[in-house]
């Protein structure tokens, strides 16, 4: 445990090398799928309970916890993909198990955050969206490392690039799919 609080630890202080590391573990993609469904649950979890501490207005839709999963789990796959493709048109040399394990690792974080910042707003709301609104900033920072590393570039501007291109790929994927079902029409 104590080497899991040293690596998020370092995340924040040396997010390069702590992406190195989390690459270096060289989990299989098993592993890596289990990681996956595992903080999407986790992630449906503190949804779930923030949801009822403190109720939110939306769509009912969207407070169905086998839903928020299913979307959670998704979006998560689909950024993986995205980054994987993207940083390849653009260069990058990593694998997919290496983009998979960073931005697993960078869930994991991001749930501690959720966590932290859910039981801030019962305590002291506007430090608590502050809070979310630094660390946001500093996922940001984590994830430009995170995906330089990956992709092996060599440069934060080519991972600001991929974060850019597998944005606007994620969107008109997106839009896209929707317009074929019929979403746009409705």
């Amino acid at each position: 445990m104590e080497n899991w609080v040293n690596l998020a630890v370092l995340s924040v202080r040396n997010p390069a090398e702590a992406a190195r590391r989390v690459i270096a573990l060289d989990l299989s993609r098993d592993a890596l799928w289990i990681a996956i469904a595992l903080v999407s649950v986790l992630n449906t979890l503190v949804f779930s309970l923030s949801n009822m501490a403190l109720p939110v207005p939306l769509p009912p839709v969207m407070t169905a916890p086998a839903i928020y999963f299913l979307m959670s789990a998704g979006s998560l796959v689909l950024a993986i993909i995205a980054l994987f493709w993207t940083g390849r048109a653009l260069g990058g040399q990593g694998s997919m198990t290496d983009v998979m394990s960073v931005v697993v690792w960078l869930q994991v974080l991001r749930l501690i955050v959720q966590a932290f910042s859910f039981v801030l707003i019962i305590v002291a709301p506007g430090v608590s969206a502050l809070f979310v609104m630094i660390a946001g900033l500093i996922g940001l920072w984590i994830m430009l490392h995170f995906v330089n590393e990956a992709h092996r570039f060599g440069s934060l501007w080519r991972a600001f690039g991929v974060l850019i291109a597998a944005f606007l790929a994620i969107v008109m994927g997106l839009s896209l799919v929707l317009s074929l079902i019929g979403v746009g029409g409705m």
